[in-house]
């Protein structure tokens, strides 16, 4: 019996199918999976934590805030730290009281800086506020300033805005909520997204 030299039909398609699946799971595509997912991370831990201190702020009925630095792509919160409050009379006992204390250093609060790659834009209403650094307040009230952060990966350029941008839009009196790609005007939780 002869062998011939060339490769069968069945052969060519197992080769075929095996460059597929190395391709589809090339580092290219693992890229865009994992943006996609610190997008998702950070989107959500901002979010939640604007959820918690809201609670917190009327809890401890005191106020709590929330530190954007837009230049250096990174986020802080700030306690209200237990002071000694005198009374008006000199019998008195003075009280102890959780107070923000509005002077303190930023530098000495615990920043999270965002993964390399990814930047955030800080919006009131629609308007973009320029690079700096901002406070937003929650009141004992449950109150907050209605702001807009958009997070946003540059870590794979292919992706389309859409894949690449996470809104995450509070409202007064502190409503969270979630969108993909860039989002300023208003809009609410689809039912994907209540409970989130």
């Amino acid at each position: 019996m002869r062998k011939s030299g060339g490769f069968t039909l069945i052969e060519l398609v197992v080769v075929l199918v095996l460059i597929g699946l190395l391709l589809a799971f090339s580092p290219l595509a693992l890229d865009a999976v994992v943006a996609e997912r610190e997008l998702e991370k950070e989107t959500s831990r901002y979010g939640t934590t604007i959820e918690l201190l809201s609670h917190q702020a009327m809890l401890d009925r005191t106020n709590y805030a929330i530190h954007i630095d837009t230049e250096n792509h990174k986020w802080a919160v700030q306690v209200p730290e237990e002071v000694v409050e005198q009374g008006g009379d000199v019998d008195e006992e003075p009280r102890r009281i959780l107070a923000l204390d509005l002077e303190a250093d930023l530098e000495d609060l615990d920043w999270h800086q965002l993964p390399d790659e990814m930047s955030l834009e800080y919006y009131e209403g629609s308007r973009r506020i320029e690079e700096g650094r901002y406070r937003i307040l929650l009141t004992p009230t449950g109150t907050i300033d209605p702001h807009t952060i958009i997070f946003e990966s540059n870590r794979v350029s292919s992706l389309d805005e859409r894949d690449r941008m996470r809104t995450v839009k509070v409202n007064f009196p502190g409503f969270v909520s979630y969108a993909l790609g860039r989002e300023i005007e208003d809009f609410k939780k689809s039912n994907a997204e209540i409970g989130r």
